[in-house]
């Protein structure tokens, strides 16, 4: 069950920390780098080109948003909504919505579309001044079940914050 009565530390206002507690793993102070790697390689696939310009604007767009989370400001249910937080652990959603990418189809002619992208955060209430990020993707729509395909995804976030629960994913108190 999604309850919407429980908005995200990211879009409280207030200026919050960004840790990154999935794949790949990273130290503290390497959690902005190691986030936007991980959703580049969720955008990049076998078919997918990038020309300099392109990547140097998506990873910009992706620090944009992050670093707009961490000062509390992104838009609720635009950019940041809750996934379940009604069942633990809660977990939010930080939203891209027009990701430019560039495949290559079989005859080798380039095609430009914007796919959606998704990166699931915890925010722990034993550590009220952070968020941490667990999981990126690509948000796939032309598949048989999305929900199915989306849950999958969830599932792997809830496994990067249960196994760094017991660590408070690294973060020194």
């Amino acid at each position: 069950m999604v309850r919407f009565d429980s908005p995200s530390r990211c879009s409280a206002g207030s200026q919050i920390s960004f840790r990154w507690y999935g794949f790949p793993q990273c130290n503290l102070g390497e959690d902005l780098d190691a986030a936007v790697e991980k959703l580049i390689s969720a955008v990049s696939g076998e078919n997918r080109v990038w020309n300099p310009y392109a990547r140097a604007m998506v990873n910009a767009e992706f620090k944009r948003r992050i670093q707009k989370a961490a000062a509390g400001k992104l838009k609720p249910v635009d950019e940041v909504k809750p996934i379940d937080v009604a069942n633990p652990p809660p977990l939010y959603e930080i939203r891209w919505q027009e990701i430019p990418v560039t495949e290559v189809d079989s005859q080798g002619n380039q095609i430009h579309k914007q796919v959606l992208v998704r990166m699931y955060h915890s925010e722990p209430s034993s550590l009220p001044a952070y968020f941490v990020g667990h999981h990126a993707h690509e948000k796939l729509v032309d598949v048989e079940d999305v929900n199915a395909v989306q849950q999958d995804e969830i599932r792997a976030a809830i496994r990067w914050h249960n196994h760094g629960e017991g660590s408070l994913w690294g973060i020194a108190t």
